[in-house]
């Protein structure tokens, strides 16, 4: 449920920054889980992402994540060096037409219908790979052209910048009006960029809300 307050500062916002990004991360804020991660595993279900070694391409991007967790969730990105763009994307539609819906958040949904109700211009800016963010996003309500993810273009060469901490900020265009996340690590540089702040939290708390609440920001709840 969207507190009056914000209701009331997202309307007046609008009129003052018409057009301006509202910044939605995706995993944890817009649906429960992490689709990106969801899908590297479903490509390695497939044995399209294999490893020349023969070991579990999974397991290793989960060590490069433990190691750095802007290079990690790059690396899933790198790990589809090689395969056909048209075919990733059209897998990643089919994924994502079966495992966003169920589970997106009642709370970040109602929030992104109001930022664009009041003139704002919603962005989704996920750390995961692009192609699951561009078939996944748009079943959240946000345009294609307004989805960001880590992109490897299907080389090993990364493109910057990492949608991960200050590469949220750095991937939209313009101040931020407002940010919405639910991540202290991956989603606090675009919070404090934003003029509105909301964290995304389930009801036993996070280090982000607790964060927010300090701070005296906004805080949705993840579990709707």
């Amino acid at each position: 449920m969207i507190p009056a307050e914000l209701d009331a500062r997202v309307c007046a916002l609008g009129r003052e920054m018409p057009g301006a990004p509202a910044v939605f991360d995706a995993d944890g804020t817009l649906w429960r889980e992490d689709v990106g991660e969801a899908f590297l595993r479903h490509l390695v279900s497939l044995g399209w992402v294999r490893l020349d070694d023969g070991s579990d391409p999974y397991q290793a991007y989960e060590r490069a994540v433990d190691r750095d967790k802007a290079a990690g969730y790059a690396y899933a990105a790198q790990l589809q060096a090689g395969l056909d763009a048209a075919r990733v994307a059209a897998e990643a539609e089919k994924f994502a037409r079966s495992w966003v819906p169920p589970r997106l958040v009642a709370d970040t949904q109602g929030l992104r219908a109001l930022c664009e109700q009041a003139g704002l211009a919603p962005f989704v800016v996920s750390a995961s790979a692009l192609p699951i963010v561009l078939a996944a996003g748009p079943l959240a309500g946000f345009p294609r052209d307004r989805c960001r993810g880590s992109e490897g273009r299907f080389t090993e060469q990364v493109v910057q910048p990492i949608t991960y901490a200050a590469g949220k900020v750095a991937a939209v265009p313009g101040r931020i009006a407002l940010a919405c996340g639910d991540s202290f690590s991956g989603d606090l540089p675009m919070l404090e960029a934003a003029r509105i702040a909301v964290a995304v939290a389930p009801a036993t708390g996070s280090p982000l809300s607790t964060e927010a609440r300090k701070r005296g920001w906004f805080v949705l709840s993840q579990d709707g």
